[in-house]
């Protein structure tokens, strides 16, 4: 039984090595253990040989081993502390939303449309290792080698980020099907990057946002990546979700 390794990429930044596959791993972190007995989960599937290379890995896979019954392992913890930029961006594999109620959703990484990557105003959410949420003029591909970029007074090795809907009503307000909290301040800070977008690349609108409804606010999809390569995860349309996923898509407005 050959342990798999899985990065949880919400909440926490963890390395995981288990013998469970993706949805039975996804459907045990949100209602399988007494730890975290219900919540929604991310996690992204990562190759096993970066065990080669990262001995927080090879630690995790050594002991990550069947118990005395027979039974799987369902979780060994490796590190919790710096693990994204110890990974390449090339050993990420497929990405994993899981509902509150243990539904899984996989999303497979794709080709990046250029064409999405026209200057914003944006509203993205960083998962990890950072988590405000943040308004930016710049694409996705800009954004990620604007946060990685070591130069700045502020970045990150690497990132996993979602690019957010932030619709708006014909008279300026945000959206009202949006559940963000303080949808004015939203508003502020996409007008301030849209007024200014050569002088503020980003702009920080909460440094502890409230995710309630985080499944429902994903517009294009997520972004994986550092200054030298980039993932990026397509989120279905809500008509493909009503069509192809309508359980997950119903259990996500939970």
């Amino acid at each position: 039984m050959e342990p798999k390794l899985y990065l949880i990429c919400n909440r926490i930044e963890a390395l995981v090595a288990s013998h469970l596959s993706a949805e039975e791993f996804g459907t045990y972190m949100a209602v399988g253990s007494r730890k975290n007995n219900y919540g929604w989960v991310m996690f992204v599937e990562v190759d096993p040989s970066v065990a080669n290379t990262y001995p927080a890995a090879a630690e995790a896979i050594k002991r990550c081993e069947v118990h005395s019954d027979g039974q799987p392992r369902r979780s060994k913890y490796g590190a919790i502390y710096r693990v994204m930029e110890n990974i390449p961006v090339s050993a990420y594999g497929k990405l994993h939303l899981v509902t509150r109620d243990g539904r899984v959703l996989a999303l497979e990484a794709q080709p990046y449309p250029g064409d999405q990557d026209s200057k914003g105003p944006r509203l993205y959410q960083e998962l990890s290792p950072v988590t405000p949420m943040i308004t930016s003029s710049l694409g996705p591909a800009g954004f990620i080698k604007f946060i990685t970029d070591p130069k700045n007074l502020v970045s990150v090795p690497r990132i996993l980020f979602a690019d957010m809907l932030a619709d708006r009503e014909p008279d300026g307000r945000l959206a009202g099907y949006l559940p963000y909290t303080n949808p004015g301040h939203i508003c502020d800070c996409l007008d301030d990057v849209a007024a200014n977008p050569d002088k503020k690349m980003t702009k920080t609108v909460n440094r502890n946002p409230d995710m309630n409804g985080f499944f429902r606010t994903i517009r294009k999809g997520f972004f994986l990546g550092d200054a030298q390569e980039m993932k990026y995860y397509p989120y279905p349309s809500e008509d493909e979700m009503d069509d192809q996923h309508h359980t997950w898509w119903r259990s996500a407005s939970l």
